[in-house]
């Protein structure tokens, strides 16, 4: 999987973070401390004042690149997420040359960073495949350089590669260990549902089937006695299927936390970049099914209808946004699955509204909002 798509977060349309941007950008750019190695060469470089601005200026450059590299991870929304994050480190990487002038070969310093613009926003075997040549291309350098740069640079790219790409398989088995825990969840969910219509309908079936067949014996001899056995098989047949309305509501009202996982998996098989809220968020009890309703209804017009690279979920009391990057509608007016959904909100004394999610005319997305009181 993308492994920055794995972070949890709240965002607009275009992956720019909002509620949570401490986490999701400022902890990577914690490691911005590590420029200072760098920063040092430039100080004590003898190169012209003109190549020392220009150095300082690309040290500026690349924290800025990078820290926008979490920040908006696909700022080209027509190039996949692949090609999004290999442009990032090709951003970083014009950045790292024009620190060269001014610091020499200190600027293979970057070479972590650029690590970790590859190994935790590619699937884990491009990952891999990217990666390896970038260490192989600084440790070849460093070998034609010598020392000292032979020294530091291999062990420098050789333990950050290790280290990164172990942490992105941790991140991507866990990942898989939480969509098989889903998997299995629902297959209980459906053997419990299925025990249940069995137990309910086995005796239900039973009886009325013998009770026909007395009441078909009875007809001709006994037209009363057979026509209140049809009465209590008709009584029987509401019943039973009242019981199967119950049982089966149950497997259809989706809850909350599972919904928000199957989205994720939805999205993910459909190949659309999901940025969800956290399963933590505090939702009231009363409103958790109506709005995992509207999610389940909301992404899946996400996937069949939008043609969108990414799909963003607000969430909160009485809240929830679903946009997308798509098409956006190509009527005003609702479909079936809009229909009802805004029904069901209003019939909660709520409101269900559409707009574009953005002023892009070709692609203008779709932004989807229920507010409830």
């Amino acid at each position: 999987m993308n492994n920055s798509a794995a972070l949890n977060q709240s965002v607009d349309p275009y992956g720019r973070p909002t509620a949570d941007a401490l986490a999701e950008v400022g902890y990577p750019s914690i490691w911005l401390i590590f420029m200072i190695f760098p920063t040092v060469a430039l100080f004590q470089s003898e190169a012209d004042a003109p190549l020392r601005v220009l150095g300082a200026a690309a040290i500026l450059a690349f924290c800025g690149l990078y820290m926008a590299s979490w920040w908006w991870t696909t700022p080209l929304p027509h190039l996949s997420a692949t090609a999004n994050a290999f442009l990032w480190c090709a951003a970083l990487s014009l950045a790292t040359l024009a620190l060269v002038p001014a610091v020499g070969a200190n600027a293979m310093s970057t070479g972590p960073f650029l690590i970790a613009s590859l190994a935790f926003k590619l699937r884990l075997r491009m990952a891999v495949l990217a990666v390896i040549p970038l260490i192989a291309a600084f440790v070849i350098i460093a070998f034609q350089l010598g020392s000292p740069y032979v020294y530091w640079v291999p062990s420098m790219m050789a333990g950050s590669g290790f280290l990164m790409l172990g942490i992105a398989t941790f991140m991507e088995r866990e990942d898989q260990a939480k969509g098989l825990q889903h998997d299995l969840d629902l297959a209980r969910q459906r053997e419990n549902i299925g025990r249940d219509v069995h137990d309910l309908l086995g005796h239900s079936l039973t009886v009325i089937t013998v009770k026909t067949e007395l009441a078909r014996k009875l007809l001709a001899r006994d037209p009363d006695r057979a026509a209140a056995e049809l009465d209590e098989v008709l009584a029987l047949s509401r019943e039973a299927l009242g019981e199967v309305r119950a049982t089966v509501g149950q497997l259809r009202t989706p809850e909350w936390s599972a919904q928000l996982a199957s989205a994720r998996t939805a999205l993910r098989a459909a190949r659309i970049e999901a940025k969800l809220p956290s399963p933590a968020v505090e939702i009231p009890t009363e409103q958790r099914a109506l709005l995992a309703w509207c999610l389940r209804e909301s992404v899946t017009n996400v996937i069949r209808h939008s043609r969108a690279t990414r799909c963003a979920v607000e969430a909160g009391p009485g809240r929830l946004v679903v946009s997308d990057d798509g098409v956006g509608m190509a009527s005003p007016r609702f479909g079936n699955g809009l229909n009802g959904m805004e029904d069901r909100v209003r019939e909660a004394g709520g409101t269900l509204s559409t707009a574009a999610a953005s002023t892009n005319a070709e692609r203008p997305g779709l932004r989807v909002k229920v507010a409830l009181p």
